[in-house]
């Protein structure tokens, strides 16, 4: 796991290589093959070192055996057994650490070739014992309060506490990743036999994995139970941004919710204020200062009303926004705004399961998506107050599955990476500490301002036919490369699957009338901004409304906006190019805006020349 397991975006690794990488087995021991090489270096170190290798090999793969029974008993909650099993296995490993000590392994590790081979497996086996030693014991002590199939609490929400007696464990079980990982350090994989180094790798890996992971669990552990109340109540807005009528962070975001969160127990408001909340945004009374640069991007009414404030691809601007809202016209303050879509719901019945609605019809992981952003609109057309009674009452039910914590949570936390992957989820909290955790987890959204850690480039797509027509939109990126001239490109294809024109006007666009374009042609404005410290241009350079361009800046970058009809069933591609500025950069960070279909991301083998390899 990397210190940002929530990288939202597309990373650029070895030139070529853009295929997923296989699925690591996570396997115990590490250094079982590396004993077999041990084991037929017998000839070398003598017959009696083979019977210590043997031995070594046959404690570690019985501590395997072990510690696969782990998590079924962890299930259970059967922490009397577990911790029967930890105290055979930390006798199996300290065994197995006690052979390695001894002075023919000492003797071993010196002989040409072999001895390297040697050495490694003796570290892999110390480290592995430093970890059963001293990491397992504070570990199983979590594991025996934090039972995730019973922490939900009644009403909805999740208990604290173990959480807190988290806080206490962690420094204990990083000060003995730390020193395991002393003991493997000094190990050169590119002197090691093939046999050995798969085996080792395997440790080196979970050990590079674990490690940074842990260091940030110990970091913002603390934060977390903040942001879940454990020190004060919370409140947050929740966005859901509607992908049929596309803006650059996903789409329309007038409908939103209050939620509040006290010592973990979470509710969602239905009250004065809340209520008060969404009539001021949908009646365009945001009070909130902007550059004149950056509102030269978008059309004038981006500033006023709520579906307009996810135009920009910036999302803590979007989250001032909305911010800025509740404190004009609601008064206080509120502790962050968190944005997803419906296919984050989708993504979300997975681990839940389905939810009944007050009509009787089912929602579930296949069929939400359709139900939100098409079905509906043709079921309610432009009756606004049933389609709002309809979206509440989804809202309602799945939140209130959500919170029973009735499901698997890590088939959940699974379900929510794969949101965060696609680039559907963002947070942002006016905390300092809060919103250094979203930024931790690449989920913050926002424009970056230099290319240390990443040099970011993007295409955003607004909607701007005024329709839901972008339920039918899907989208691949490629991105490309020019050493010589030091320039990054980056191509969008749009492809449009609209059916025909028997849709709902609602669902149509409502805009194209008064320009003669069929109400079955999207319109869209298509952004990007420079790489910072770059210049940008954009191909075609004006679209299909040469009035329509705008250039303007934002988070410091050089931006611009062209405006192009994609008509029923067809397909059209837009690109734009930056400069690069001189220095280092940071891996190539690739963003756009979410459709209802997964988005392909590719990178050309030019840009290798100029990208590192993400971390």
């Amino acid at each position: 796991m990397s210190s940002k397991p929530l990288a939202g975006r597309f990373r650029h690794g070895r030139a070529g290589d853009h295929a997923p990488a296989p699925q690591r087995r996570r396997r115990w021991p590490w250094v079982l093959l590396g004993t077999f090489v041990v084991v037929g270096a017998i000839g070398a170190v003598g017959g009696v070192f083979a019977l210590q290798a043997l031995e070594v090999r046959d404690d570690l793969l019985a501590a395997k055996d072990k510690l696969t029974a782990v998590p079924a008993l962890a299930k259970t909650g059967d922490t009397a057994q577990i911790q029967a099993l930890a105290d055979e296995v930390l006798v199996l490993t300290t065994d197995a650490d006690e052979i390695v000590q001894g002075p023919l392994w000492d003797a071993a590790s010196a002989v040409p070739v072999v001895g390297v081979n040697v050495a490694a497996v003796k570290s892999a086996t110390e480290a592995t014992h430093i970890l059963v030693r001293d990491a397992m014991p504070p570990a199983l002590q979590l594991l025996s309060t934090v039972q995730l199939d019973q922490l939900a609490v009644e009403g909805g929400g999740v208990d604290l506490d173990p959480f807190r007696g988290a806080i206490e464990v962690m420094p204990q079980v990083n000060a003995a990743f730390a020193d395991a990982e002393s003991r493997v350090a000094e190990i050169d994989r590119a002197e090691l036999l093939p046999i050995v180094d798969d085996a080792i790798g395997q440790l080196l890996d979970v050990m590079d994995e674990a490690g940074p992971a842990l260091e940030t669990v110990e970091k913002y552990l603390p934060t977390l139970l903040q942001l879940a109340g454990s020190e004060e109540p919370r409140t947050y807005v929740v966005l859901f941004q509607n992908n049929a009528e596309i803006r650059a962070t996903g789409g329309n975001a007038a409908t939103s919710a209050i939620m509040s969160v006290d010592n973990g127990k979470i509710e969602m408001r239905d009250d004065e204020a809340s209520e008060n909340f969404h009539l001021a945004g949908v009646r365009g009374w945001l009070d909130y200062e902007m550059p004149e640069s950056t509102l030269a991007m978008y059309e004038g009414d981006f500033d006023a009303y709520a579906q307009n404030y996810t135009r920009t691809p910036d999302f803590p601007t979007s989250a001032a926004m909305f911010r800025s809202l509740w404190q004009t016209n609601i008064g206080g303050d509120i502790d962050g705004v968190i944005s997803i879509d419906p296919v984050v719901l989708s993504y979300m019945l997975r681990a839940t399961g389905p939810v009944v609605l007050e009509d009787g019809s089912e929602l579930n992981a296949d069929n939400v998506v359709k139900a939100l952003l098409s079905d509906a609109y043709e079921r309610f057309g432009t009756n606004g107050l049933a389609a709002d009674a309809y979206f509440a009452d989804v809202a309602g039910k799945v939140f209130e599955k959500v919170s029973s914590g009735d499901w698997d949570p890590m088939t959940m936390l699974e379900q929510l990476q794969l949101a965060a992957d696609d680039q559907r989820t963002y947070l942002w909290f006016p905390r300092e500490a809060e919103q250094a955790l979203s930024a931790e987890f690449n989920v913050d959204g926002a424009l970056a301002t230099d290319n240390v850690a990443a040099t970011q480039v993007g295409t955003y797509l607004v909607n701007a036919s005024y329709s839901k027509l972008e339920y039918y939109l899907s989208t691949a990126v490629a991105v490309s490369c020019d050493p010589a001239a030091r320039t990054v490109t980056t191509t969008t294809t749009l492809t449009s699957t609209v059916p025909g024109s028997n849709l709902s006007g609602y669902t149509l666009a409502w805009r194209n009338n008064q320009l003669g374009i069929p109400r079955t042609t999207m319109i869209l404005d298509v952004l990007s901004y420079a790489v910072p410290g770059g210049t940008i241009v954009s191909d075609p350079e004006n679209g299909d409304f040469g009035s329509w361009t705008r250039t303007g800046s934002e988070a410091g970058r050089d931006g611009k906006s062209i405006t192009i009809t994609l008509p029923m069933g067809e397909t059209r591609t837009v690109s734009y190019t930056s400069t690069l500025p001189e220095g280092d950069l940071g891996p190539l960070e690739v963003r756009y805006s979410p459709t209802v279909t997964k988005t392909p991301v590719t990178v050309a083998d030019s840009c290798s020349q100029l990208f590192p390899a993400a971390p």
